[in-house]
């Protein structure tokens, strides 16, 4: 019986380090989204203006 709770114990603990070591990956993947979030809504902001500019500078063109 000794030997069967000292394994529990080594599979409880086991439980554990995946467990605190999946709390880590998530909080890591939250911060990388957060990042990619931020990126692409400064990115969306840009490339508003790079779509505007091209046909603001192609109308002043055609209407020359």
């Amino acid at each position: 019986m000794g030997s069967h709770t000292s394994e529990d114990s080594l599979l409880l603990s086991k439980r554990e380090r995946e467990r605190r070591s999946f709390i880590l990956r998530s909080a890591q993947q939250e911060e990388a989204l957060h990042r990619i979030w931020y990126a692409l809504r400064r990115w969306r902001l840009v490339s508003r203006r790079i779509v505007l500019f091209p046909t603001t500078a192609c109308s002043s063109i055609n209407r020359r």
